[in-house]
């Protein structure tokens, strides 16, 4: 029997303004967190100490994951999210998960580590383990109102993405959604973007959840040896900067930086202002979501037909989508190409834990009329961008930032004229490598996964995320609430340029291609 996907629908907008309209729809949600300050039973958690080899204080954290802390000001919030749906299923259940997330968080060890920062911000923060750690205080539930539907949970997503996680505790979520129609489970998981890579495959949280080896977990089959899991739970920093004290870091990484601002100087001076938009100002704390999905099979078959990547196809659908939301919103289309932010990857493939990318910025052919020409001019733009050099560039520009003591950060690049006054991107597009197996958490099997991209900086009122799995590729659109034109038009604008893009290429004019 073939198992229904979910679908997503027209949604209604769910309020304008600022924060009055955010709480008015997190009012209608029931969510709850068990046992909030409680210190658990030891006998519980005996299994999973000590997080720290040698004591209580852990390693520092890497230079991305300081500037993706660096970020967090003023209205940014660098909470990265993933939108589950599940098989129904009675292994399923508030207290299950909160047993599965006590048996196997060994396999995201900062998970159970809280954020120390220094209160004079002239330190690097560093992780440190959380004495009052609570399963059942990150796993919470919530019940969405009736009827139910896309518009209920949508509504959620947006109210939920839009709170920061707590500095005080480990920095995830987990989010389960009950009311939701037909059945379906629904799962929320919020990360802080310093915990995790966002190139990964979803995440440490989801393989905490999920074993990925593409059978079910039975229920409390899971190893307690404590060998084992001090041994899984010890990390090596790859990274040999990371561990520098702050009074070395002038004279140890002298090269480094001079070369770094070399370079960051060099890219600023070449690149231009982004163009206007009406997505770009400064966003709101509130946010709002929207999500579809495509067939993988159909975008491979459009990389075939024009000899490009399954990421060019991607940035190619985001471009024919912008081109008619940008006339919505009152922008002529043919006057300016906006740009992307692209990360890339640059992980070795023997590299585990912590933020390893780049990033490029590509200009977005929305002024092409045909579909399978934007393809290949933007494979032709990012083959020239992802060239060593230009790669290179976008790291040093990443490590730049984050070899600068979060007090200084900001009046140390005024200083040396690496300030930026202008935009120099329109969005970010995000693809993410996504499991290679079917997920299961317990025996329910993950039918679905959404990403959501944090709004950075804060002047970007829209974000793509794209996710591989289980033979489809599913896209959110993270967007500030207060944007004149909804977010919804936006997955209409996208899914229309889908539907353009494959009858195109002479590929079927289904009209379920949006499964």
């Amino acid at each position: 029997m073939r198992i229904r996907r979910v679908r997503p629908r027209t949604v209604r907008r769910c309020g304008r303004g600022g924060v009055a309209a955010g709480i008015a729809v997190g009012q209608q949600f029931r969510c709850t967190a068990v046992a909030t300050d409680r210190v658990p039973d030891p006998s519980r958690y005996r299994h999973l100490e000590p997080v720290t080899p040698g004591g209580r204080m852990g390693r520092t954290l890497s230079l991305l994951d300081r500037a993706a802390l660096l970020a967090e000001t003023g209205n940014v919030n660098m909470t990265i999210g993933i939108l589950a749906f599940l098989q129904d299923d009675p292994s399923i259940s508030h207290d299950a998960i909160c047993d599965l997330v006590t048996e196997r968080i060994h396999l995201f060890p900062k998970g159970m580590q809280r954020l120390h920062e220094h209160p004079a911000g002239l330190a690097h923060a560093a992780w440190e383990d959380d004495p009052h750690f609570d399963p059942r205080w990150h796993v919470r539930l919530a019940k969405l109102p009736k009827p139910g539907g896309h518009d209920e949970l949508m509504r959620y997503i947006g109210v939920e993405m839009s709170r920061r996680l707590d500095r005080s505790r480990p920095l995830w979520e987990a989010h389960l959604i009950e009311g939701y129609e037909d059945g379906v489970i629904v799962c929320l998981l919020k990360t802080h973007h310093a915990l995790v890579d966002g190139t990964s495959a979803l995440g440490g949280l989801m393989e905490v959840l999920s074993n990925g080896t593409g059978v079910p977990n039975k229920p409390n089959a899971h190893t307690s040896d404590p060998a084992a899991l001090h041994e899984a739970a010890t990390e090596v920093d790859l990274d040999p900067t990371a561990q520098v004290p702050v009074h070395q870091t002038p004279t140890a990484f002298q090269p480094t930086l001079g070369d770094a601002i070399d370079v960051v100087r060099g890219i600023i001076k070449r690149r231009k202002p982004a163009p206007p938009t009406h997505f770009n100002y400064p966003v709101t704390t509130n946010r709002a979501y929207e999500c579809t999905t495509l067939p993988l099979d159909k975008i491979k078959a459009v990389a075939n037909r024009t000899g490009g990547t399954i990421n060019d196809v991607v940035l190619a659908l985001v471009a024919g989508a912008l081109q008619r939301y940008l006339a919505d919103g009152g922008t002529d289309p043919a006057a300016h190409e906006p740009t992307s932010l692209v990360p890339v990857s640059i992980r070795r493939e023997n590299e585990v834990g912590g933020n390893r990318i780049s990033v490029v910025v590509v200009e977005l052919p929305v002024n092409e009329p045909d579909p399978l020409r934007r393809v290949e001019i933007l494979n032709s733009r990012m083959e020239k961008l992802k060239s060593a050099d230009g790669i290179m560039a976008g790291a040093l520009l990443i490590v730049a930032r984050g070899l600068v003591p979060p007090l200084l950060s900001k009046p140390f690049t005024t200083l040396l004229g690496l300030g930026i006054d202008f935009p120099t991107h329109n969005l970010v597009v995000s693809n993410i490598r996504g499991p290679a197996n079917t997920l299961w958490v317990n025996e329910s099997r993950v039918l679905d996964a959404y990403p959501v991209v944090p709004l950075n900086p804060e002047n970007q009122g829209l974000n793509v995320g794209a996710v591989s799995y289980d033979g489809t590729v599913h896209f959110g659109f993270n967007a500030d609430l207060a944007l004149p034109v909804p977010i919804e038009r936006f997955r209409k604008a996208f899914e229309a340029a889908a539907g353009d893009m494959f009858a195109a290429t002479g590929l079927s004019e289904d009209p379920d291609v949006m499964r």
